[in-house]
């Protein structure tokens, strides 16, 4: 087997769930973490800090690596992660980690960076985008669509041809009736029923999930 050195960017609780994944993939061989809080040398979840990102190109020749993934919970900070390391190194592979206790349909058509963690479903004929993810007992029903950097918390239901816009985030427990459009940068509360399409640029939640207030391009939802 071709064994792929790996790094993990950003040490943070997202870090460790996909750690555990990583660890049950053979083919993958995680050299260390990249992080701009933790201290160089010190352990993190059995895992080495190796260095900053702004050092990539160094640590990719020292380690022997050029792939990864990209652990970070917020959507927007997910992207701007993605473009510096894209800025350092414009070949970088970002993978797909994907748990050995996920369904992935063969019909299903899966972008890069993603994490698809322990329990997740993607059935037929969905399509995600780049650096998603999909987190425990989480569904994705056929002919659904993920655009990039969008993310489901835990225990995520959703109906066929649903579409989930750029950027948005639903939280944890939701069910998403089918043929509906999540407009791009929305965040929906958790144990929302949502029943009609929500609107570009807000928070949502309640049964049924109504809109609360407006929220800003690049408005962080995790602290």
């Amino acid at each position: 087997m071709n064994v792929i050195n790996v790094v993990v960017f950003c040490a943070g609780p997202q870090s460790k769930v996909v750690i555990d994944v990583l660890m049950d993939q053979p083919e993958y061989n995680i050299v260390g973490l990249i992080d701009s809080v933790q201290d160089i040398g010190s352990d993190f979840y059995g895992h080495k800090v190796i260095g900053r990102q702004n050092e990539l190109t160094k640590l990719c020749e020292a380690y022997n690596f050029n792939s990864g993934i990209v652990c970070l919970g917020d959507n927007y900070l997910r992207e701007k992660v993605a473009n510096e390391i894209l800025d350092q190194k414009k070949d970088f592979n970002f993978i797909n980690v994907i748990s050995k206790f996920a369904h992935v349909s063969k019909s299903a058509v899966i972008g890069v960076g993603n994490a698809i963690l322990h329990g997740a479903i993607i059935n037929a004929e969905a399509q995600m985008g780049d650096h998603c993810i999909i987190n425990t007992r989480s569904t994705l029903d056929h002919n659904c669509i993920m655009e990039d950097f969008s993310s489901f918390g835990a225990n995520i239901v959703t109906g066929g041809f649903v579409k989930i816009g750029k950027y948005s985030a639903m939280t944890l427990g939701i069910t998403i009736f089918d043929r509906l459009e999540i407009g791009e940068n929305v965040v929906v509360g958790s144990g929302s029923l949502v029943t009609k399409d929500l609107e570009s640029h807000g928070l949502y939640y309640g049964v049924p999930a109504k809109r609360i207030r407006d929220r800003r391009p690049a408005e962080r939802f995790l602290k």
